[in-house]
């Protein structure tokens, strides 16, 4: 029966919540503006937050050990020529606010897009729940009833919550697993993972008594990132809703200073570049247990046979065009390589 939440036609969700430990789902979902604690129930919106009922209560769920098969059979996508063109000019636009000091750090991205030729959508989820970094990363599906959905293994959490206690972390700053010689003394890199780092626990500060980690390495297999990890004593309980709202876009995803103004910056560039709407948006769930919010990087988009691979990049002072083409180069081969997709 569980494998219904990745092949029913009325759509279905998965995610990891602990060491091999998942809970599925399977629609038909109702949709719901809050929910009870406890109550198990997917969390998922945009990435400007616009929905009203980010909750999707499903028809059946199961916390379970154990995955449903990956089916046997090809999969390819046919993918369409990539153009550096309209980054280029994005990026320039964002280096001017970095040196007239209208923002320190800010996040484009740029989708890759084909056609799936070969397999089909509930090959996609379940090879990337049962994707080889499965400890390191957190795998992610979520299918809709119309043909659409993503499927991916993030390395990034927005926050796991239990009662008082939160959880989350730093990540930011990318380079193959060998140069991790180099990168752990690249200034630029650093740079960008102290700036996110600084900006998420002052954020933080606001919720609670923040404990951090020490700056370290995350070797997520061909890809590595610096990694701080935090942990917060929560003040009062907090509805993950607001807490959502609190954290998303993290300093990885989003732009600094984090106002209104810039916010409305950073959503215009992806509309331009035709990022999908849920591209690094957060995807979570709420069960007996906790809840566990990831930000959707690294992953799959599809409606029907149309697929999209979307890869951000920081640019902070210091970025170039060559370097931040090429790191965008790096995440879709390494989630091209995660499917089993030729790179």
């Amino acid at each position: 029966m569980p494998a219904a939440a990745l092949t029913g036609p009325a759509g279905g969700a998965c995610l990891r919540v602990g060491p091999g430990r998942w809970i599925l789902a399977c629609g038909p979902f109702r949709r719901a503006a809050a929910v009870a604690a406890g109550e198990v129930a997917f969390y998922r919106n945009d990435f400007a937050l616009s929905s009203d009922e980010p909750w999707f209560i499903p028809a059946a769920s199961w916390e379970t050990t154990a995955l449903p098969a990956v089916p046997v059979g090809d999969l390819a996508i046919a993918w369409e020529p990539l153009a550096r063109e309209g980054f280029a000019g994005e990026l320039e636009a964002v280096l001017a606010g970095l040196r007239d000091g209208r923002w320190r750090k800010a996040v484009l991205a740029v989708p890759e897009k084909g056609r799936l030729i070969a397999g089909d959508a509930a090959t996609l989820a379940l090879r990337a729940l049962h994707h080889r970094e499965a400890s390191v990363c957190w795998p992610y599906v979520f299918r809709d009833s119309a043909g659409g959905g993503c499927a991916g293994m993030t390395p990034e959490t927005l926050f796991t919550l239990h009662g008082r206690s939160l959880q989350t972390m730093a990540l930011a700053g990318t380079a193959r697993t060998a140069e991790q010689a180099d990168f752990e003394h690249d200034a630029k890199q650093i740079r960008e993972h102290e700036i996110v780092a600084d900006a998420l626990r002052t954020r933080l500060a606001a919720w609670g008594v923040v404990t951090s980690g020490r700056r370290e390495v995350l070797n997520i297999g061909g890809l590595i990132h610096f990694i701080t990890r935090f942990e917060v004593s929560l003040r009062a309980a907090a509805d993950p809703h607001e807490l959502v709202r609190a954290l998303h876009p993290t300093p990885a995803m989003g732009i600094l200073p984090r106002s209104e103004e810039n916010l409305t910056a950073l959503h215009a560039w992806r509309r331009q570049l035709g990022v999908p709407e849920t591209f690094g948006a957060p995807l979570g769930v709420q069960w007996s247990g906790g809840v566990q919010m990831v930000v959707t990087i690294r992953g799959l988009w599809w409606q029907d046979d149309e697929a999209i691979l979307p890869a951000g990049c920081g640019i902070v002072e210091g970025s170039e065009l060559e370097r931040e083409w090429r790191e965008l180069g790096l995440k879709r081969r390494w989630v091209k390589q995660a499917f089993g997709l030729d790179a």
